[in-house]
């Protein structure tokens, strides 16, 4: 009896399975119970919990996907639950079935449908967090294991990983691809970074002295209270970057785009910035900044926190 209501659930044939079971003595359903209420999104108080039931099909294809949510790995509770959201929007094929360092990177696998769900309830916008944490990326895997290991987006995460346990003094790292990776605190003294994806990275704390980011993407990065001295940053894209509390103390800055960048208590001391772009640029209380500088500054876009007023409005030439 409890097989036949399985299958009604599952708006099966019982008939058909229970003759394809007899001849060709494949492995039982398997019924999982393990999913509670506070689990299931959207479960009301007093409803039954919804029962997961796994059919094991040997024959049956599946697609693994990486999805990379912004945020720290140590901060999540409960991936369980995360599972369970995943479920309700795209399908109950979907599986969690490898979690790896480098911001928060699910590795899912689910059918072809529920796969194909999935992606277009991320790229519509209907799916923009999970549990809290928004989603930053989703990237189909090739279907075989040997593929997965070898394709470039995983080559990509194993170079993150090597990089935050273990540093990459003096490496040459030229035109890598390190976007959305958590470097927080990495040890990247004398690294070459030119023309390096670090767009949306995590440099919190960042040992980049002397390193050479020439030509970089570092916009929407998080360089708080990097050490930047003495970097090469000539050409940089640093738009919309946190440098606040950062220090650039003799840094080369020259023709970085540092438009709409936050640079407020970052020590610029003997720092290079002529020609850099610094449209709405927000400075404030930096040791290196000179009045002279600050005006030059200003009348290039830059704001000052520091400064009483409007400290947007550009100064005329007859100010200075």
């Amino acid at each position: 009896d409890s097989f036949k209501r399985i299958c009604q659930a599952l708006k099966l044939d019982w008939r058909e399975i229970a003759g394809i079971a007899d001849e060709n003595r494949l492995e039982p359903l398997t019924i999982n119970d393990s999913i509670s209420l506070e689990l299931v999104e959207g479960v009301e108080q007093g409803q039954a919990p919804r029962r997961e039931v796994t059919v094991i099909d040997k024959q049956s294809k599946t697609i693994k996907a990486v999805i990379v949510l912004k945020g720290d790995i140590d901060s999540v509770q409960n991936f369980e639950f995360i599972q369970s959201i995943l479920r309700a929007y795209s399908g109950d094929s979907i599986n969690i079935i490898d979690i790896k360092l480098g911001s928060i990177r699910l590795i899912v696998e689910g059918s072809p449908e529920d796969i194909e769900r999935l992606v277009s309830q991320i790229t519509s916008g209907e799916l923009e967090k999970l549990s809290g944490f928004p989603v930053q990326d989703l990237e189909i895997l090739r279907e075989t294991s040997e593929d997965d290991q070898n394709n470039k987006f995983d080559q990509k995460w194993r170079l993150v990983e090597e990089i935050a346990s273990g540093g990459a003094v003096g490496r040459d790292l030229n035109g890598v691809d390190l976007s959305d990776a958590d470097l927080s605190d990495a040890n990247l003294i004398s690294a070459d970074l030119s023309e390096a994806d670090l767009s949306s990275a995590y440099l919190i704390r960042a040992n980049l002295k002397d390193a050479k980011l020439i030509f970089a993407d570092l916009s929407e990065a998080d360089l708080s209270e990097a050490d930047l001295s003495e970097a090469y940053l000539s050409g940089a894209y640093l738009s919309s970057a946190n440098l606040s509390h950062a220090y650039l103390r003799g840094a080369y800055l020259i023709y970085a785009d540092l438009s709409d960048a936050n640079l407020i208590y970052a020590d610029l001391s003997d720092a290079k910035l002529s020609r850099a772009i610094v449209n709405k640029s927000r400075f404030g209380y930096n040791p290196g900044i000179d009045e002279s500088m600050k005006r030059d500054l200003i009348q290039r876009g830059a704001m000052f926190e520091d400064v009483p007023g409007d400290s947007s409005e550009s100064l005329t030439p007859s100010e200075t």
